[in-house]
């Protein structure tokens, strides 16, 4: 009997030992994965947050190309429109030149170069004034 009574001490000294362990591993994971529970939902309101914040920047990103793209088309038309201006003032000057050559290389102009020349000149003031200059 005595032998087994030490045995029994020990088997319950054990097992009150291991259930003191248990129970503080236990009480331990619990605290640990309540902890984890709230960095989780933490993490997960930031992301909604920087979620957010893409969907912001990308709808930007869009209007602003769509800006963009509306400008390249204003500046193109525009380029259009001076490059045309551009090649009509050239032809005025050209031709005013050639009056002004035509008028230098004769002594006495006849009536016909004058008459060209005002033709000339009427087509350059007609011009200017179309383009506002």
């Amino acid at each position: 009997g005595a032998a087994e009574a030490v045995s029994y001490d020990k088997f319950a000294c054990f097992c009150k030992d291991t259930t003191k362990e248990k129970v503080e591993a236990i009480t331990k994971g619990e605290d640990s994965q309540a902890a984890l529970s709230a960095t989780i939902a933490e993490l997960t309101s930031q992301r909604d947050a920087h979620d957010k914040a893409i969907q912001d920047a990308e709808e930007t990103i869009a209007d602003l190309e769509k800006d963009q793209k509306e400008a390249d088309e204003a500046r193109a038309a525009t380029r259009k429109e001076y490059d045309a201006n551009a090649k009509d003032l050239q032809a005025a000057l050209d031709a005013l030149e050639g009056a002004i050559k035509t008028l230098k290389a004769s002594k006495k102009p006849s009536f016909a170069q004058l008459s060209g020349v005002s033709a000339t000149l009427r087509a350059a003031v007609g011009l200017a004034d179309a383009l506002g200059l």
